[in-house]
Parts: C-alpha cells; sequence; structure tokens
C-alpha cells in the first residue's frame, strides 16, 4: 500500500514538472506568419537604459523588428532570417550607428532572439555589461487602447 502511494506522488509529482516546463519553454516570439507581438523594452547600457517599445512582426522566413522610445521614435529597425540565423540591422539611429556597435547590437539581438524561442524574455551581455529584457504586452491592453482613440 505504501509504495502504491509513493509511487502515485512520484507520478503526480513529475506530471507537475513536465507542465510547468512545457508552459515556461512557450516562445515569446509571434509563430505565424503575419502575426505580430508587442513588448516594453529596456535596454541597459553600462551607466546609461534606454526604454521604450518593441514590436514584432513574423513576415514568413523572417522576423521584424523595431525598438522605439516612448514618442515613437525608433531607436534602431531589425530583421532575423530563421533560416539563416542571422541579424540585419536597418535604420539606426545616428548615435548608434557605429560599425563597432552595431556588430555587438546584432550580436546580441540574436541572442536575445534564441532566448526568446525558450521563453525568456531577456539577455544579458556580461563581456559589454549589456542587459536586454523585453516585457509582453498583453493582447487586451493593446486593443483597449486602440479603442479609446
Amino acid at each position: 500500500m505504501r509504495s502504491t502511494i509513493r509511487c502515485f506522488l512520484c507520478v503526480s509529482t513529475l506530471i507537475f514538472l513536465l507542465n510547468i516546463a512545457t508552459l515556461s519553454a512557450q516562445s515569446l516570439l509571434p509563430e505565424q506568419e503575419g502575426q505580430r507581438a508587442r513588448f516594453s523594452a529596456y535596454i541597459e547600457i553600462r551607466d546609461a537604459y534606454l526604454s521604450g517599445g518593441c514590436m514584432l512582426l513574423n513576415d514568413g522566413n523572417l522576423l521584424k523588428g523595431a525598438v522605439f522610445n516612448d514618442f515613437g521614435i525608433s531607436y534602431f529597425d531589425f530583421s532575423y532570417h530563421f533560416l539563416k540565423d542571422k541579424v540585419k540591422l536597418h535604420d539606426v539611429q545616428k548615435m548608434m550607428n557605429k560599425w563597432y556597435l552595431k556588430k555587438i547590437l546584432k550580436k546580441d539581438l540574436k541572442a536575445l532572439i534564441h532566448n526568446m524561442r525558450e521563453g525568456l524574455p531577456e539577455y544579458r551581455d556580461e563581456k559589454y555589461r549589456l542587459y536586454f529584457k523585453l516585457t509582453p504586452i498583453p493582447e487586451s491592453e493593446t486593443e483597449d487602447a486602440d479603442i479609446e482613440e
């Protein structure tokens, strides 16, 4: 009798842990073509930070993204090619439009996208002391804002 109860508890615990692992490993990226995802963006750069929003669009084999401040002014736009596993930067703000900064930014965005595929919305670059965090904005909040306007 005791061994049956222990077995039941072990199996129940295992099923519970597997369910938690499955839920936490869900991708935060838009999965279907034409699907969008909205995030609150926070990028920490040594002693400063950038905050604002980030929008992602699945365009077939490309993930298109834009990071912008609270007033809608773009910091940079980017695209990520799923098959080639490459990030390309577009329309980088003048203060960030340096070859060495763009090289770091591309590497870090690629790592952030890989983390987001695993359900982790952040990435820390220890070498250059950069921290990226995207917080998902629920669809209901964005729909309510559109209706009020």
